[in-house]
C-alpha cells in the first residue's frame, strides 16, 4: 500500500520524519490547488523571528489542479526569497556546504511550474541527507483513501499538528536558540543548514 504525500515547498521536519522512514512514498500529482497550503510556502528561523517564505503564483479564478499550477515570475521572489536564506542561515555551520545546490534551482527561469519547482527542490533535499529514495507519482486522485499512511491532508497551516504526527521533537542547536529559544517543525532547510550529515539519523532516531 501506497504512502501518500503532498508535494510542499521545502517541506517541514515533521513531514520528512515520515517520508524518509517510509518505503513506497508516493506524491499526489492529481489533487486541486488550495489556498493557504505549504504547497507554496514554508517556515525558516530569522533573526526576526519565524518567517513565511509564500511563492506567487497566477490565478485564473477556478478551480487548478496543483500539476499545472504556474509561477507567477513578474517580480523578483526567487532572489527575494534566497536573500531571506542566506540571511537567516549564512552563519549556520553547513550553509556554504549545501547552498549552491539550492540557488541553482532559484536562479533557474525554466522551471516555471510550482509542482516542477518544487520537485526539483525536494530532490535537492534528499540528495543532501543523502537519502536514496524512489519517488513515486499517482496516476488519479484518491478522494477518499481508507489507507492510514495517508498524509496528504496532515501538514495543514491552519491546524496544528497533533503529538503523534509530530513523531518525536527533532532537537538540534538552531543559530538563533538564544535569542527564541527551539523552534520546532520548520522547514528542512533549517535541520539542514545547522547539523548538516547527522540530518538523516536525527530524522529517523
Amino acid at each position: 500500500m501506497s504512502n501518500l504525500f503532498t508535494l510542499h515547498y521545502l517541506p517541514c521536519i515533521a513531514w520528512f520524519q515520515h517520508f524518509v522512514r517510509l518505503t513506497n512514498c508516493t506524491l499526489e500529482q492529481f489533487d486541486n490547488y488550495n489556498k493557504q497550503t505549504y504547497r507554496n510556502r514554508c517556515k525558516i528561523l530569522g533573526a526576526n523571528g519565524e518567517l513565511d517564505l509564500i511563492i506567487p503564483i497566477k490565478k485564473n479564478g477556478s478551480k487548478q489542479l496543483y500539476a499545472s499550477i504556474a509561477i507567477e515570475n513578474d517580480f523578483d521572489w526567487r532572489n527575494q526569497h534566497w536573500q531571506s536564506i542566506q540571511s537567516a542561515y549564512g552563519k549556520s555551520a553547513y550553509f556554504e556546504f549545501y547552498a549552491d545546490y539550492f540557488i541553482r534551482i532559484y536562479k533557474d527561469p525554466a522551471i516555471v511550474n510550482l509542482y516542477e519547482f518544487n520537485l526539483a527542490l525536494l530532490k535537492v533535499v534528499l540528495k543532501c541527507l543523502k537519502q536514496e529514495q524512489q519517488l513515486f507519482f499517482t496516476n488519479v486522485y484518491i478522494a477518499d483513501s481508507s489507507n492510514p499512511n495517508d498524509f496528504r491532508e496532515k501538514f495543514n497551516t491552519k491546524i496544528k499538528l497533533r503529538e503523534s504526527e509530530l513523531l518525536a521533537p527533532v532537537v538540534y542547536w538552531q543559530v538563533f536558540e538564544e535569542k527564541f529559544g527551539s523552534v520546532q517543525n520548520l522547514s528542512i532547510l533549517d535541520l539542514l543548514f545547522n547539523v548538516g550529515p547527522e540530518s538523516l539519523s536525527l530524522l529517523k532516531k
